[in-house]
């Protein structure tokens, strides 16, 4: 290639590079227009049972020999009932926790959300420890929350 064309493509390629850059940027116009709905958020409360009741629990005697004497066993038949929840999405049962009173607690098993109410016989010897039961609302959504605690079952 010879001096005189390199110098020509130089000068070409300068100009288009120089043209390009002074070039109006382009325009454009947006002429559609489009309405949206109001988005409305709502939020829901899960509603913990209410009217906790611990009517009709009871202790039983029993009395048996052993070793040369009579002893006594006696048998705390806990009932608890409850209103169910007042929320109406989602509730998908129910889980009933004993609370012992230095605090700690002991879930005692989860029900279906068609049962208000449960019964189960332990030993006496936890009748007159104070303890307390709650019943807590579950979802399907992963919320919860807690009655009020009961009171305390005695013999």
């Amino acid at each position: 290639m010879s001096a005189l064309r390199r110098n020509v493509l130089l000068v070409a390629i300068a100009v288009v590079t120089i043209l390009g850059l002074t070039a109006n940027a382009a325009q454009a116009a947006f002429e559609g227009k489009a309405t949206m709905t109001t988005l409305t958020v709502g939020t829901i409360t899960v509603a913990p049972p209410t009217e906790l009741s611990t009517a009709g629990t009871n202790c039983t005697r029993s009395y048996y020999w052993a070793n040369g004497t009579w002893n006594v066993s006696t048998t705390l038949h806990a009932k608890v009932s409850w209103k169910a929840s007042a929320t109406t999405r989602g509730v998908s049962g129910y889980r009933v926790t004993a609370w012992f009173p230095d605090g700690s607690s002991y879930p005692l098993g989860d029900l279906d959300a068609a049962t208000t109410s449960v019964a189960m016989d332990v030993d006496g010897s936890y009748a007159n420890q104070d303890i307390r039961v709650t019943v807590t609302t579950l979802t399907n959504y992963g919320w919860t929350t807690q009655s009020t605690k009961s009171g305390a079952f005695t013999c």
